[in-house]
């Protein structure tokens, strides 16, 4: 009986240590931080990616919003690979390319006839790009200006391979919205702290920029964001976070889009979790030690946990015990949930960025927990009987 009684809090030790231990402890490291002088004339070529498929909705203002950065315009190029498109994504691009010819940064479009998913597109992009640093992000996304600014000066540490920067939702005023732009907000502090400890877990699939010769993207891939930290990383260089390089995506504002984007996510960090084992069974670094087993490798196990609880407390005579460990294990939570959330307000409000907290927003949190719980299960169910594809599906209430 102690045994079953000494799994209960283990599991019950993971799940608080994912949900709020973790994010507490990068909190207090961003904290403690410093931000390191940047310099600014360290302006290498940069060659932007930007994969499409079916964008004509968006794509002429992603263009638009690329050709205004505050970076010198000799020094970046925009390259734009269509992967089969059958609207008019391709058409808007050329005529674009014709009314800007002689303009700067330079514009091409490169086209594969068939869609063969986003890394044979990043690939493809790669082998015509110029630039020393590769930058790719998506097609509805919009940059602030000085995202190559605040980027690119990073790469003057040649122990740095790549930099992502920071996501914000564009509609957080609506539901579900809301919810994801929360948990952007602990993603944004966890990035923070692992950044200054070692690498960030992982980096953001619509502005990731990493030193060309370092990535060849493998197509069979699933999250070839992730696949690309790992391997940087297993290369013995770093990935940092540079929350001062702000890009700007509309969330899903739909349920079946919720669900192709979540569990795509965590289908991927499934899959790269066994491509890259032998790396994450002998640690040899911060960030394979602590940083990614906390931040996925956890998360991708928590629904089992959630069920594996239940299941101890029938096997658990002693109603006494099952009081204590469930009162015990709450007080534990919520008092470091408010010490979270405290945390979260000092830095964000060092940014100006003002964050509210209330019992609404504690509902839509927890629904927002359950769905992505009952997603990483569907993933789960997608890896083990291997009906997924490389090809992503577009969330359409994102566009």
């Amino acid at each position: 009986m102690s045994m079953i009684i000494t799994l209960l809090y283990f599991l019950s030790f993971l799940l608080i240590w994912q949900f709020v231990g973790y994010p507490l402890l990068m909190a207090i490291m961003a904290l403690k931080s410093k931000q390191k002088n940047k310099d600014y004339s360290f302006q290498p070529f940069v060659s932007i990616i930007v994969p499409t498929y079916n964008e004509e909705r968006v794509i002429e203002r992603r263009i638009k919003n690329l050709f205004e950065l505050n970076y010198p315009n000799d020094k970046y190029e925009i390259i734009v690979v269509d992967s089969g498109s059958t609207d008019n994504t391709k058409g808007i691009v050329k005529n674009i390319m014709k009314k800007y010819e002689k303009s700067m940064p330079s514009l091409k479009l490169l086209v594969e006839e068939e869609r063969r998913g986003k890394a044979s597109a990043i690939n493809l992009g790669k082998r015509h790009a110029t630039g020393e640093v590769t930058l790719v992000t998506d097609a509805n996304s919009i940059f602030d200006k000085d995202v190559l600014k605040e980027m690119i000066p990073h790469f003057k540490d040649f122990t740095v391979g790549a930099v992502t920067g920071r996501y914000l939702v564009l509609n957080p005023d609506k539901l579900l919205p809301a919810s994801e732009s929360f948990y952007w907000e602990i993603e944004h502090i966890k990035f923070l702290g692992e950044s200054s400890l070692d690498s960030v877990s992982t980096v953001i699939g619509t502005i990731c920029a990493w030193r060309k010769e370092l990535v060849d993207v493998n197509q069979d891939t699933i999250g070839e964001d992730l696949d690309i930290c790992i391997g940087i990383r297993r290369k013995g260089f770093k990935v940092k976070y540079e929350p001062n390089a702000v890009v700007h995506e509309p969330a899903a504002v739909t349920i079946k889009d919720q669900v192709k984007q979540r569990k795509r996510t965590s289908l991927g960090t499934i899959h790269n979790i066994f491509k890259h084992l032998d790396y994450f069974m002998l640690p040899k670094d911060l960030y394979s030690f602590l940083i990614f087993p906390s931040h996925k490798a956890v998360v991708v196990s928590s629904p089992f946990i959630f069920l594996a609880i239940p299941i101890l407390y029938i096997f658990t005579s002693n109603i006494k015990d099952i009081i204590a460990h469930f009162v015990l294990t709450t007080l534990i939570f919520a008092g470091m949930f408010v010490l979270l959330i405290f945390l979260k307000s000092i830095l964000l409000k060092d940014e100006g960025i003002k964050s509210y907290f209330s019992i609404s927003t504690a509902l839509r949190i927890i629904y927002y927990v359950l769905l992505n719980e009952y997603l990483i299960l569907l993933a789960w169910k997608s890896f083990i009987f291997k009906e997924h594809s490389v090809l992503w599906e577009r969330a359409e209430s994102t566009r």
